[in-house]
């Protein structure tokens, strides 16, 4: 399911953010493409004010300045005076033959109305727009024509200007911008495999946690049912010890309501829907009452719980008393069954330090291992593998650190010096 899901989810990143790649580039290619065109245009145009002027003023042009410019700007200059060509060979080459390159200019001004005979009338002069010429070997020109009256008569300049290298120019950065495009989608493909990857991965965990946990209390739950299975079927058929069984019915189904108790208590953690009651409260009074309650526990069963103090009272605690309690009640039982039949103490302990209240549940057992110290708080974890103890469900400590949570309370675990394992409940200052 994840695979699969990570594919689409990475197609999805790289599609959505490729598209914004590429529009970008498309915007920023188009802006460039304007600002060039703009760019020639100007340059073209300040030519032909320039042979314009002269033209104007000046009746002659030197062969040399007319090849300077010409070589100079890649250009083709064409002068007539009443109908008579000026003398000049040119000196800037075309791929496309002079001549055809102005005769195809004088269309374009004749498409416009100005034609070899046309003279003008409202004004000194007559100008075509700029428009764009086809060369014969996929070259691209500019040109402009202008009829000039004189004295003597008129003058005609046709001005045309190469302008294929630019135009390749613009083509290879357009195949650059497309080039980057590319790399920057492909990267964004990489990236947004590792980023899915990462996402989903905490995803992936939690949803093998689920199946873990769904399979751990299908576990748990088949246990007692099949117990109540056996022994109704066995009282059914025995006639003289019913109430054995029975006494097995009714003990398998109050473990198997305290697991489904547990569950629910479990599930509310996690959800976060507690209602907790956040007040200050005296540690003090609370620790005393767990000695009245476990004390009495703990030596029927050989051992001996001690409460260890500060002697400066403890300042009160910023917390929900009735959640706190519950963390202790589970580490507490949680040291009776594994601390104590090894070591025969508990001890029930709290100090105080500049970053607040520590509360300790030291027992002298058999520890954690620290490969299990990252797990113990994981439901239905237990370092009985063989889950031959029925009486704990390995809920306790998931529920204690979900509490711990909602509450803002650090819960952690470490080893007793003596060996063993410590719980640490720290509530800040």
């Amino acid at each position: 399911m994840f695979p699969e899901l990570q594919k689409k989810l990475v197609r999805l990143y790289t599609f959505s953010t490729g598209m914004i790649l590429t529009v970008i580039l498309m915007v920023t290619f188009v802006f460039y493409l304007s600002s060039q065109q703009s760019r020639m245009e100007a340059s073209f145009s300040d030519h032909f004010f320039t042979l314009s002027s002269k033209l104007q003023t000046e009746s002659t042009f030197t062969d040399s300045y007319l090849a300077q410019l010409e070589t100079m700007h890649s250009l083709i200059i064409y002068i007539e005076e009443n109908d008579a060509p000026f003398f000049f060979p040119g000196a800037y080459v075309p791929h496309t033959n002079r001549q055809r390159l102005v005769e195809k200019a004088k269309d374009r001004a004749a498409a416009e109305g100005i034609y070899p005979n046309s003279h003008p009338i409202s004004s000194n002069l007559l100008q075509s727009s700029l428009f764009r010429i086809a060369g014969t070997h996929y070259d691209s020109y500019l040109g402009s024509l202008l009829i000039i009256q004189t004295v003597s008569g008129y003058k005609k300049l046709i001005l045309i200007q190469d302008i294929t290298g630019s135009k390749m120019k613009l083509i290879r950065n357009g195949f650059l911008y497309l080039l980057i495009d590319i790399l920057g989608i492909f990267l964004l493909f990489l990236t947004g495999k590792s980023f899915v990857a990462r996402s989903l991965k905490p995803l992936e965990e939690m949803y093998l946690k689920q199946q873990d946990f769904t399979a751990s209390a299908s576990h748990e739950l088949r246990s007692p049912l099949a117990v109540i299975r056996t022994a109704a079927d066995a009282a059914s058929h025995t006639s003289g010890s019913q109430e054995k069984y029975l006494n097995i019915i009714k003990d398998e189904c109050q473990r198997g309501n305290a697991l489904v108790k547990n569950l629910l208590l479990l599930s509310s953690a996690q959800q976060e829907n507690w209602n907790v009651n956040m007040r200050y409260f005296e540690l003090d009074e609370m620790l005393l009452h767990l000695m009245e309650l476990y004390e009495p526990l703990c030596n029927a069963k050989g051992g001996t719980l001690l409460l260890t103090l500060p002697e400066e009272t403890l300042p009160p605690v910023y917390a929900d008393s009735e959640l706190c309690l519950q963390i202790f009640t589970i580490l507490l039982d949680n040291a009776i069954a594994y601390g104590l039949p090894n070591a025969g103490k508990i001890i029930l302990g709290a100090s105080r330090s500049h970053s607040g209240v520590t509360v300790c549940v030291t027992d002298f057992g058999s520890g954690i291992s620290d490969e299990e110290k990252s797990l113990i708080f994981d439901p239905f974890y237990r370092q009985d593998k063989s889950r031959n103890d029925k009486t704990h469900f390995g809920l306790g400590l998931a529920i204690a650190a979900r509490l711990a949570k909602l509450q803002h309370i650090k819960l952690w675990v470490r080893d007793t010096e003596e060996g063993g394992c410590t719980f640490e409940v720290i509530f800040s200052g």
